[in-house]
């Protein structure tokens, strides 16, 4: 793993996003991997106020570039910050809309992965206008880890010894189970299948069909198979998730025109916007 994009605002949420990026920098720097931290900061621009008179649009201006420069100073600070721990770090402050810009930044440095806090949701208008986080993971084109800032403050520890994969079993998902298995395998982590068997989701196929095909090329021994029902996939993945020592879940996504995303929002963006735990996207091979 060459480079890890972690978005930062300065806040706790971002410092737990922070914890979980240099916890996996950790494990490759002592494997002997070079990988780098591309710590983030996007400043949004100023509306300014209509009813106010015509000068004091010129003052948001310049206070808009006042909180870029200091955007710039705290990127420089925490940089300087991370490197006395050990890591190698590179700065990028953007301007712009947070989740345009730092797609832009994404698409440009190509990282292995994007590490994002996501703020305690709590509200229909939050659920409503989705968060930034959120909106990256669904589109940016490389993994991303959404660490979520529980309410009262209270945080998941940083750690990967259970991992929970969930599938539905009903198309060949080897190509996605590749990487997991892959980071299951370099973090000694136990991997979980996990299917929730809904009355709305598609149950078309034998599940011992695709369970042979992912058994034929990763080793039955690789994972524990497990099944729940419930009335839809969210509520499933989070009583599963409650029930059991769950560190990370991790979930596909699949490119879908706009009158889909409309009429049906993405499961993964449901359960980024409201998981306890941290969630994993990878994107389904044709997204790339």
């Amino acid at each position: 793993m060459k480079h890890i994009l972690v978005p930062t605002d300065f806040t706790g949420t971002s410092n737990l996003a922070l914890a979980w990026a240099k916890f996996i920098a950790k494990h490759y720097i002592n494997e002997g991997h070079e990988t780098t931290l591309v710590l983030a900061h996007v400043t949004q621009p100023i509306i300014p106020d209509t009813t106010l008179p015509t000068g004091e649009v010129g003052a948001g201006i310049l206070a808009a570039q006042e909180m870029e420069d200091v955007g710039e100073l705290n990127l420089q600070e925490l940089a300087e910050q991370l490197e006395r721990e050990g890591f190698s770090t590179r700065i990028e402050n953007r301007f712009g809309s947070i989740d345009d810009e730092i797609v832009e930044v994404a698409d440009e440095l190509q990282p292995d992965l994007i590490v994002m806090g996501r703020s305690h949701v709590d509200s229909f208008f939050d659920w409503l206008a989705g968060s930034s986080a959120a909106d990256v993971a669904m589109t940016a084109h490389c993994p991303v880890l959404v660490v979520p800032t529980l309410e009262h403050g209270e945080n998941q520890p940083v750690r990967l010894e259970n991992i929970v994969y969930a599938t539905q079993l009903e198309f060949d998902e080897n190509h996605i189970l590749r990487p997991v298995v892959q980071l299951a395998r370099t973090f000694q982590s136990k991997l979980r299948l996990v299917k929730i068997k809904a009355l709305n989701q598609p149950d078309v196929y034998d599940d011992r069909q695709f369970l042979d095909q992912i058994e034929a090329e990763f080793g039955r021994e690789r994972f524990v198979e497990d099944t729940v029902d419930a009335n839809n996939v969210k509520e499933g993945l989070t009583k599963y998730n409650k029930t059991h020592q769950v560190d990370l879940l991790i979930m596909a996504t699949r490119e879908r025109d706009f009158l889909s995303k409309l009429l049906n929002p993405s499961l993964t963006k449901r359960m980024v916007l409201s998981s306890d735990i941290p969630v994993l996207v990878y994107h389904a091979k044709e997204n790339y």
